[in-house]
């Protein structure tokens, strides 16, 4: 056998070779989907299966776009702290909005066209930082998560953010909405993965 046969069955043999850190997460899901339906016969219902993807979706959604960021080789700290900060703007807009213009679709409408933009300017902020100004991306990001949690923290005065009741059950059809027993949440997450 020559070299050159032997390199090409070695490489052969090397990529059949079970690749666990490829494996192993399904493997873990894999497991813990079988724990969960061994603890719960209603873990895979149709009602459980739709209210972990709608709560998972805002992760879900974050997490398609530090898919781009981690594979250009960057790294992002500031977005749980930052979508806290655009959530925060918007309840307290859609709260404002409430006292002059009622509790109507417009005002959920610029309470989310608020949360875009916030959202967009923050992350120009981040970005021109890093590549404009030459900042690392740990540093520039850990001191954006500090500042947009401690202006949260300081909007909320140390407590919690809340829709007024009324505005609240105006805007409940835009989280448990949605099409065919799909709610909106899982529809967004759907589409923003598909476009990523």
């Amino acid at each position: 056998m020559t070299m050159a046969t032997a390199s090409k069955t070695n490489s052969q043999g090397a990529g059949r070779k079970i690749n666990l850190q490829v494996i192993g997460p399904v493997v873990a899901l894999i497991a813990l989907i079988l724990i969960g339906m061994a603890l719960n016969s209603n873990f895979l219902s149709y009602a459980n299966i739709t209210n972990v993807l709608a709560r998972s979706a805002f992760i879900g959604i974050i997490a398609v776009g530090m898919t781009f960021v981690i594979t250009a080789g960057g790294l992002d700290l500031s977005v749980g702290s930052m979508a806290a900060f655009v959530a925060g703007l918007m309840i307290l807009t859609m709260n404002t909005l409430t006292e002059s213009m009622g509790v109507t679709l417009p005002v959920i409408l610029l309470g989310v066209a608020l949360a875009l933009a916030a959202g967009l300017i923050a992350g120009i902020i981040n970005g021109v930082l890093i590549t404009r100004v030459g900042i690392e991306a740990f540093i520039v990001t850990l001191g954006t998560m500090g500042i947009y949690r401690s202006l949260i923290t300081w909007l909320a005065d140390g407590g919690t953010l809340s829709l007024g009741f009324e505005m609240r059950e105006l805007y409940r059809p835009v989280y448990y909405g949605g099409i065919a027993g799909i709610s909106w949440p899982i529809i967004a997450f759907a589409v923003v993965a598909i476009v990523g």
